[in-house]
């Protein structure tokens, strides 16, 4: 199976520079499906209100309250 298969640069370059462009696509379409959904931007603005105001708990509360509810499901 040891075969090598050589590529032409410009085409590496092309497939790089499709890559890119998909990826800037799915960002903007993630950005317009969350920006047309009011119930998750208004959980979104809430959290953030949340967080400024300083009602936010430690990665290790969180671990352990996730831990909690991930072993009652089993």
């Amino acid at each position: 199976m040891g075969e090598t298969v050589q590529v032409p640069i410009e085409l590496v370059r092309r497939f790089e520079h499709a890559s890119e462009a998909f990826d800037e696509l799915q960002d903007a379409f993630e950005d317009f499906l969350i920006a047309h959904n009011p119930a998750f931007l208004r959980r979104l603005r809430k959290a953030r209100r949340e967080q400024l105001s300083g009602k936010t708990r430690s990665w290790e509360e969180f671990k352990r309250e996730l831990d909690r509810s991930n072993s009652r499901k089993l």
